[in-house]
């Protein structure tokens, strides 16, 4: 016997049913918030008054592209709910094309030819537009549309909402409305009535959207209000005549079908000289359109929370646009705020958009004019509430999302618009973000004091003179790009830095340091003229090295170059400061050379070559400037190390206990985690000491390893681990040819006993040493 069908398969057809009625009642949705506004996108287009006679046709256009670019969608979009159409961005300068053809062409020309060269030449600049945002996506060159300022956008977007709202007027009039002085055509009162349902129906469509989440508000509200209209119209006893006659409804129309769309594209009618003149207009539409479609995108993967690949769907969108354009359509992209809508709503289905496209193909079938039958108001509704959400989202609300200074330059775009035209009213807004951008920068802090020291490791004696001094030594970070406008600033900045004497006869007590120490407290000033604060260095030395660290800068002009470091050369000139520095880019240098503001020597690799050079200067300046000569006898570095004469022979029996060593170049002392067995004092040469670069140290040493500090003539190294009794931190190498003093564990415990008094100074003053080094370090830190 045959069974009957599984229980399963009934209950998966049930939910496909299911969700296939759920997703055509979303796609109806869309449709009726779609339709009415392409309605509204054809009125603001072709508002010229040579295209009256044909807007029944090119109604049909438009709405035919929006079916063009909604079946690009549902085959190359990744979003299988996305919805796109005819969309706003495009809307102005598609209108400017049209409008500028028909003045262009003047009375002489026909109204066939204004028609055929409009449609001709939008149609081949979307396509054109269409290339180009294809080849963005390919090359992966998405980011480059960000070089529009966002507060021109924003002022376009703007001049958008006053666009629609003018055309909204228009559209409950009849009249010609698209400018503030035709405005005063509707101070009548049966204009005024006219268009009060267009307005008060584009608040509520903006209420309703904003304020009722449900799906179906505002669809049922739009329908709501076209069924109110007929209700009231034959309730109360009127016909579609009495309206027309009224202005309620347009006036009846021939029927258009596919044959007259086609006869719009009358090639031997274009008037093809006109073209070359809608260039620039392009490049500005291509730029707002593929920024715009950026800034939806953006906005629809934020709201998904999923990484979407932009320049794949700029390529969606740029292959939309060149199928439209080819066929005679318009510019379009995602409709962010439906494809969003649709998605929240579950339906993850291209159903959805397959429904779009049969019910707005369906009107571009139909031979009768949808205008003719349906009131004005309902489209001008539309229209009315994108203009209303435009302008308060773009002139009100974004004041608490950007700058003052970016909100006066939207205001000033979106007036520059008005008061010029949308081109040039762009490249004034332009104008306006560039000033905006060079005000903003000059006033960014370029200027950053850092506390540093050198690497080098010394003996005791000179790293006490070294911190004693170290106030002496101002090191600056400067940022970004050094331009005419920053020069002020920086100049300010690295003035209140620097310490001088308040009277310049007090100059001579620089040199030596001592006189500083001797002569009891001297007056400091910074060198912009006003007072040390309390909470600055107890030291009060002034200033006597200024180290400027290009690091993080990218460039600088010539104008910076001597209205800045010039002036900077001569003032501290004036009170005894060397200048050098460090990181300094190839082209940034040859400036300084070539205007002569600095010499060679005052340039150094990085910021711990040119603070070393700072310090060595301090100790080789100091009381006793012998510390830095090669030295091959023990007792005489040991005497140096702590201060002693050179003659004293205070550490003479402790000679037996080191060894001498001389190595070569790129000799290895030890490598990280070798036992500490002995530790150093460099008496000839140079070391550098190396850790790895995440500081572990069980496994050795690493493929990548980095130098953290360079070891002087009279400097120890190895001390720390060695008395820890641990692993090696870090690895000692020789740069050049070296002599050591080397100190094993056996002969340091055989001094302990027989020279114990010995060995107790010896280990006091490397404790010394390291507790130095720790404090060096803690005020590194700060």
């Amino acid at each position: 016997m045959l069974g009957g069908p599984p229980a399963s398969s009934s209950a998966d057809a049930a939910s496909a049913a299911a969700r296939l009625t759920r997703n055509t009642i979303y796609g109806v949705i869309n449709a009726i918030l779609a339709i009415p506004t392409m309605y509204g996108y054809a009125a603001i287009i072709f508002s010229h008054p040579d295209f009256a006679t044909f807007m029944p046709i090119l109604t049909k256009l438009v709405m035919l592209s929006s079916v063009v670019h909604q079946i690009m969608f549902c085959l190359l979009s990744t979003l299988p709910f996305a919805i796109g159409q005819v969309q706003d961005a495009g809307l102005i300068f598609l209108s400017a094309i049209a409008t500028s053809i028909c003045v262009k062409l003047g009375p002489e020309a026909t109204l066939e030819a204004k028609v055929s060269t409009t449609v001709v030449t939008i149609g081949l600049a979307t396509a054109l537009l269409g290339i180009t945002l294809v080849a963005l996506g390919k090359f992966k060159l998405a980011g480059l549309v960000s070089y529009l300022p966002m507060p021109v956008v924003g002022g376009y977007l703007a001049y958008i909402g006053l666009f629609c709202l003018f055309a909204g007027l228009s559209l409950c009039t009849g009249l010609v409305i698209n400018d503030f002085t035709s405005t005063l055509q509707l101070l009548t009162w049966n204009n005024i009535v006219l268009c009060l349902p267009g307005v008060v129906g584009g608040y509520v469509f903006l209420f309703v959207s904003q304020k009722c989440d449900d799906a179906f508000s505002l669809p049922g509200v739009i329908v709501g209000v076209l069924f109110a209209f007929y209700v009231l119209l034959f309730g109360f006893g009127y016909s579609m005549a009495d309206a027309r006659d009224a202005g309620w409804v347009g006036q009846l129309t021939p029927d258009a079908n596919f044959s007259d769309m086609l006869s719009l594209f009358s090639l031997k009618d274009v008037q093809w000289h006109v073209m070359p003149s809608q260039i620039t207009t392009w490049l500005g539409m291509t730029f707002v359109v593929a920024f715009g479609s950026c800034l939806d995108v953006a906005a629809i993967e934020m709201d998904m929370g999923q990484k979407l690949d932009l320049n794949h769907e700029l390529a969606s969108v740029g292959w939309s646009n060149v199928v439209s354009g080819l066929l005679g359509g318009y510019t379009g992209s995602y409709i962010f705020s439906q494809t969003i809508f649709t998605y929240r709503s579950k339906t993850n289905s291209r159903v959805v958009g397959l429904v779009v496209i049969l019910s707005e193909f369906a009107l571009v079938v139909m031979p009768m004019g949808l205008l003719s039958y349906v009131p004005r108001f309902f489209f001008a509704a539309t229209l009315i509430f994108i203009a209303i959400d435009l302008m308060v989202e773009w002139l009100v609300l974004v004041y608490h999302k950007v700058l003052l200074r970016e909100y006066l330059v939207l205001w000033l775009s979106f007036i520059a618009i008005n008061v010029v035209d949308l081109e040039g009213g762009m490249v004034i807004g332009i104008g306006f973000a560039i000033m905006n951008f060079f005000v903003g920068y000059s006033q960014v802090r370029q200027v950053q004091r850092v506390h540093k020291r050198s690497a080098a490791v010394r003996n005791f004696v000179s790293r006490t003179i070294i911190a004693e001094e170290r106030d002496s030594i101002v090191f600056l970070e400067l940022h970004g790009y050094l331009f005419f406008g920053t020069a002020v600033h920086i100049m300010n900045d690295v003035k209140k830095e620097l310490r001088v004497l308040v009277h310049p006869s007090h100059a001579a007590a620089l040199q030596p340091y001592g006189a500083l120490e001797q002569g009891g407290a001297v007056t400091l000033e910074h060198l912009d003229g006003t007072p040390l604060a309390p909470s600055e260095s107890t030291n009060r030395l002034p200033t006597r090295y200024l180290v400027l660290d290009f690091k993080r800068v990218t460039g600088m002009d010539a104008t910076a170059a001597r209205s800045c470091f010039l002036i900077l050369r001569e003032l501290c000139a004036s009170h005894r400061i060397e200048i050098l520095y460090a990181n300094v880019l190839p082209e940034i240098q040859t400036l300084l050379l070539n205007n002569e503001i600095a010499d060679e020597s005052n340039f150094h690799r990085n910021g711990d070559a040119a603070v070393e050079r700072c310090e060595t200067d301090i100790v080789l300046n100091s009381r006793n400037n012998s510390f830095f000569r090669p030295n091959e006898t023990l007792p005489l570095l040991l005497n140096r190390f702590v201060g002693r004469p050179d003659d004293s022979e205070f550490f003479n029996p402790l000679a037996e206990y080191f060894t001498k060593v001389v190595v070569s170049h790129d000799h290895s002392f030890y490598k990280i985690s070798d036992a500490s067995g002995a530790f150093y004092i460099l008496a000839g040469g140079g070391v550098d000491l190396y850790m790895n670069k995440d500081g572990s140290v069980d496994h050795g040493e690493s493929s990548s390893i980095t130098m953290l500090e360079k070891v002087c003539v009279g400097g120890m190294f190895g001390e720390v681990d060695f008395f820890l009794d641990q692993p090696r931190h870090m690895t000692a190498r020789s740069n050049v040819d070296s002599t050591v003093y080397c100190l094993t564990r056996d002969e340091y415990m055989r001094m302990k006993a027989q020279q114990p008094m010995l060995w107790n100074e010896l280990r006091d003053l490397i404790m010394r040493s390291m507790a130095l080094t720790i404090g060096n370090n803690n005020w590194l830190a700060m």
